[in-house]
C-alpha cells in the first residue's frame, strides 16, 4: 500500500483541529465548526486508504454522518447499556440534533469546493 502523504498530513491537520475544539472549544465553535470539519477528516482518512475512489465519496460520508446522527437521535448507547462516558459513547455520540446534519452537509460542500478549486490536493477521481 502507498502511503499517501498530503492524505496523511490533512488528515492529520483536521483530526488534531477537531480534538482541539472538543477540548477547548465552546458555543458556536465547538457545537458548528466541529460538526462541520467532521466531514473534511473522514474525507481524508478514507482517502489515506484508497488509491480510486468515487466523485460520490462525500455525498457517501455524508449518508453514513446522517446514519450516524439517526443512531443518536434513538439513544443507540442507552439501548446497548454503553456508559456515557466512555470512549465508544463518545465516538458513537450521545443525543442527534437536526442542525448537525446541516453543519454535516456544509462540510460535504466543503470538500466539493476543494475538489473544485484544489484538485491537486483532492486529486483525481473516479466515476
Amino acid at each position: 500500500m502507498k502511503i499517501r502523504k498530503i492524505e496523511v498530513l490533512f488528515f492529520s491537520f483536521f483530526l488534531i483541529l477537531e480534538i482541539l475544539i472538543g477540548a477547548l472549544a465552546t458555543g458556536f465553535l465547538r457545537d458548528y465548526i466541529g460538526d462541520v470539519l467532521v466531514m473534511p477528516t473522514m474525507y481524508f482518512l478514507v482517502r489515506i486508504f484508497t488509491e480510486k475512489f468515487p466523485k460520490s465519496l462525500p455525498g457517501m460520508l455524508f449518508l453514513f454522518a446522517c446514519f450516524v446522527e439517526f443512531l443518536q437521535s434513538i439513544d443507540l448507547c442507552g439501548i446497548l447499556g454503553i456508559n456515557k462516558h466512555s470512549l465508544l459513547a463518545v465516538l458513537i455520540g450521545t443525543h442527534g440534533e437536526w442542525a448537525d446534519i446541516l453543519c454535516y452537509l456544509a462540510g460535504m460542500i466543503l470538500i466539493y469546493g476543494g475538489i473544485l478549486i484544489f484538485p491537486r490536493i483532492f486529486k483525481k477521481s473516479e466515476n
